[in-house]
């Protein structure tokens, strides 16, 4: 670089050299180039939307091979999925044990009195894997490793079924209702034909030694975590870590969430629905644009979806508003024409999970 001695004539070169070298000097404490800094939020959702795609397909994907999608380099692509996470536009990927015979899972859905005092003692239990309280009927949701003695109002338990997570469309919420519309105007009993989307395995027993637990409780709610602490912190082989990491898909369903416009935007609400025809009811809401997953219990089919808080609740003076929530007029029409024969939906208020 061109010191020369200041004067009026160079003080605009001398003011340039000095401005390049402040942007370098914040460049590399920050961590990021200038020109990364410029990108609008708009250009970090479509890579964020990449990033998901490629997680969803391949959780453990490397940064190299992600970079090479995005048409970044790895620096770049690093930051870009670390403040996916931070920011809650993508959360996971994660994992959940499958129903088998020695690794099923029991579910509750209580009504109680105080569902606060109960959501406080069940965080002691270590028999319980997770449970919530959830604003309505039931108001309690409860899965353990084993059956409880609940002596309050259960209105529905049972072993629960594999979860299945959907991969989310990109698309907007209006897109997606006038996509779910004319499913349900078109559906036609006579021509359904169930595909078993949800699986129970109740009867399958899977290899599941006292090292797949522990390697499962490590990643059960990050499958990106680094191998190698994991193995010396539980003096695991990598001849056992990577068998673990193969038997995967029969062990686990891997779960990878995407939401355009952050976890906190939306409302997480829980729905369980009584019907004939389940994969339908699952195609149709597959088609909305945040991250969903379901699973059985029992004859009914759950849903845990997060949606936009207009399409299902207003509060206001507007007599005409209900004609907005296009959730509920789903629902409504549904029931209507006996695709459905029940529903109950709920807000999950808050909810405690384990390492088990």
């Amino acid at each position: 670089m061109d010191f020369s001695p200041f004067t009026w004539q160079n003080k605009g070169k001398i003011f340039k050299v000095l401005q390049h070298m402040v942007m370098e000097a914040y460049s590399m404490l920050f961590g990021r180039r200038v020109e990364d800094m410029r990108t609008s939020l708009e250009q970090r959702r479509k890579q964020y939307w990449i990033i998901y795609q490629l997680l969803h397909q391949d959780p453990r994907m490397y940064i190299k091979d992600i970079s090479s999608a995005l048409g970044a380099d790895p620096a770049v692509t690093s930051r870009r999925l670390t403040e996916a996470l931070e920011e809650g536009y993508i959360v996971g990927p994660q994992l959940r044990k499958r129903s088998h015979k020695n690794t099923k899972e029991y579910t509750y859905f209580v009504t109680c009195e105080d569902p606060r005092t109960q959501f406080l003692k069940y965080k002691k239990d270590k028999n319980v894997v997770y449970h919530a309280v959830l604003i309505g009927s039931p108001n309690l949701w409860v899965i353990s490793k084993e059956k409880m003695d609940i002596t309050e109002d259960i209105l529905i338990e049972g072993y629960r079924s594999d979860y299945h997570v959907p991969f989310v469309p990109n698309r907007s919420w209006e897109t997606a209702i006038k996509t779910m519309q004319p499913k349900i105007e078109t559906f036609d009993s006579d021509t359904y034909t169930p595909n078993k989307t949800i699986k129970a395995r109740w009867d399958q027993y899977i290899e599941w030694d006292d090292q797949d637990e522990i390697l499962f409780r490590e990643f059960k709610y990050d499958l990106r975590k680094k191998l190698t602490p994991i193995m010396k912190k539980h003096h695991i082989s990598g001849e056992k870590l990577y068998q673990w990491l193969d038997k995967l898909p029969q062990s686990c369903t891997t779960a990878t969430y995407y939401f355009p416009e952050t976890v906190a935007a939306y409302d997480p609400y829980f729905f369980i629905m009584e019907t004939g025809y389940e994969d339908f009811i699952i195609d149709l809401f597959s088609e909305l644009p945040t991250s969903s997953f379901f699973f059985k219990v029992s004859d009914h089919l759950c849903l845990y979806t997060y949606l936009k808080r207009e399409f299902l609740r207003y509060a206001g003076i507007e007599t005409n508003h209900f004609y907005k929530l296009h959730i509920n007029l789903l629902l409504m029409d549904l029931l209507e024409r006996g695709i459905i024969s029940s529903e109950v939906h709920t807000i999950v208020e808050y909810y405690w999970g384990k390492d088990l």
